[in-house]
């Protein structure tokens, strides 16, 4: 049973914790402005087994394995709901993709489900509905953080909202607290493993855990309401596929480059620094001549820059859809490189250039896009999320050398497998293993998701939910038996795993604990 505590003094371990120069306090000591922060006593609101901290999809997935693994378990949060990119800082509307793995029926994801249908959320009329279709279109954004709430109140684990993760107490390589600022001030948690679900790995960098960087892709993504998707499905019709050689000189004259192409993983020097091959794939046809002439006439640009390298524009396109409850929405975002995710003067300034842009470009097609006349923004996403940007280094897995797209007849097999990554059913099956989540440094913290070693080959929200859900089965049986993260036997956790419904391949011969090499 909890026992929130108070007025417990943590003093002798801040005045360590407070001082010690963190990435956010090493730049700022660089820069030679600091100030210093005295030691006071912190009241520990917590004293848990597992401490989960970021309540978005993978945050979600390992709080309930956790839980359900017999573990005390608390997930910290800092806004007032879960699920992170499939409400407020996405506005994602797919939760799992037919055909890929983790499918809906897979651990947590079939509760999710479950809960869904019982919420009579999106008009699905039972849960064969569900399965039959492969997925689940969420166009109230509302729904689901109320399943993922109740899922996990159901599980046995705490809810900590309205707490912002601050920094963490370091003894002898373990977290033996985290603080958190909350509207009221500044508290402490106390637990034995602890599980980095906030994207950018902040708790591991902020805690002394090597990490590396990458770049980010950051976006702001927008629903534009009442929009008239018969007639625009009908003008598009009529549209060019491409845009005129005429319009391709004025674009490559504008970017000052030959239309190329652009790679996430790197190219050579022909490449782009942004990806407008996208956009003139997917915008040029349609209204690439008055996209011209709007921004010859300064209506909006073709893109902002974020200091020297940070370029802000839409690429995507309109992406409109027929929703049952809203009516016609489209659903453009930007998309942002070349901005460090983890320098928040430059994240403020391409999230407010994000905002703006979005509205020219609601104002542009209000103008020059038949079925928008009437269209107006109605939701902005409440960030402008990195797809990346910073993750763990983990000696037990090599990102080099991983393949997430393995070919259909040759899988990438791991012995310390907790989820399978297939993306379509024409790609081989990824095994992700445990050891990506395992941090160096700090002997009982996990990272999940784009936290973990790997970033961006695990973003893909389905996968977000089952590697938390592992992450956090594997610390509550870290605790169980004593041994640190590290230590646990892969063999327990991928049981517990399969009784919760993941499918994972049986493993012939015991796996050793995984150690550092």
């Amino acid at each position: 049973m909890f026992r929130p505590r108070r007025a417990v003094a943590l003093v002798a371990c801040l005045a360590v914790s407070l001082f010690a120069l963190t990435p956010v306090r090493a730049a700022a000591a660089a820069a030679k402005d600091v100030v210093q922060e005295p030691g006071r006593e912190i009241p520990v609101l917590y004293d848990v087994d597992v401490v989960v901290i970021g309540g978005g999809l993978s945050g979600f997935g390992a709080a309930v394995g956790a839980a359900r693994t017999g573990a005390k378990t608390l997930v910290v949060e800092r806004t007032g709901y879960l699920g992170g990119w499939l409400r407020g800082s996405g506005l994602g509307n797919v939760l799992a993709i037919k055909g890929w793995r983790p499918s809906i029926e897979e651990g947590v994801l079939a509760d999710v489900a479950k809960k869904l249908v019982a919420l009579k959320a999106e008009g699905y009329p039972d849960l064969e509905t569900v399965k039959k279709d492969g997925q689940f279109l969420v166009t109230n954004h509302e729904m689901m953080p109320q399943a993922f709430q109740e899922i996990v109140e159901e599980s046995g684990a705490k809810i900590l909202y309205f707490s912002t993760y601050a920094d963490s107490i370091v003894k002898d390589g373990k977290i033996e607290a985290i603080l958190v600022q909350t509207p009221v001030g500044r508290a402490a948690i106390r637990g034995k493993v602890f599980i980095d679900c906030t994207g950018l790995a902040t708790v591991a960098a902020e805690s002394g855990a090597p990490t590396k960087k990458a770049e980010a892709f950051m976006g702001l993504a927008s629903w534009i309401g009442g929009v008239d998707v018969p007639k625009y499905t009908e003008w598009l019709k009529t549209r060019p596929k491409e845009g005129s050689p005429e319009l391709k000189k004025w674009l490559e004259d504008k970017i000052q480059h030959k239309l190329t192409y652009f790679s996430s993983t790197g190219g050579g020097p022909d490449m782009m620094n942004y990806p407008w091959d996208d956009w003139w794939e997917r915008n040029s046809g349609a209204y690439g001549e008055a996209f011209k002439a709007a921004v010859e006439k300064g209506e909006l640009p073709l893109y902002y820059k974020v200091g020297e390298k940070g370029i802000v524009s839409i690429i995507e396109g309109i992406k409109p859809i027929q929703f049952e409850l809203f009516g016609g929405v489209a659903r453009p975002r930007t998309y942002v490189v070349g901005v460090d995710p983890t320098d928040i003067k430059a994240v403020s300034e391409a999230h407010a250039k994000s905002a703006q842009l979005l509205f020219q470009y609601t104002a542009f097609l209000n103008k020059n896009v038949p079925g928008f006349e009437k269209a107006a923004i109605i939701r902005l996403a409440d960030a402008t999320i990195p797809r990346a940007g910073r993750s763990i280094e983990s000696n037990l897995f090599d990102d080099a050398k991983e393949n997430i797209n393995p070919p259909a007849d040759k899988p990438a097999k791991h012995d310390d497998v907790i989820a399978i990554l297939q993306r379509g059913e024409k790609r081989g099956a990824y095994e992700v293993p445990y050891g990506a989540m395992v941090a160096d440094k700090i002997d009982n913290l996990l990272a999940v998701g784009k936290s973990a070693d790997g970033g961006i080959k695990f973003r893909t929200h389905m996968l977000a939910v089952i590697m938390g859900q592992g992450a956090g089965t594997a610390a509550a049986v870290a605790v169980k038996d004593n041994v640190k993260p590290r230590d646990v036997d892969i063999r327990k956790v991928q049981a517990e795993l399969r009784k919760a419904g993941i499918p994972l391949p049986e493993k012939k011969e015991q796996a050793a604990a995984a150690k550092t090499p």
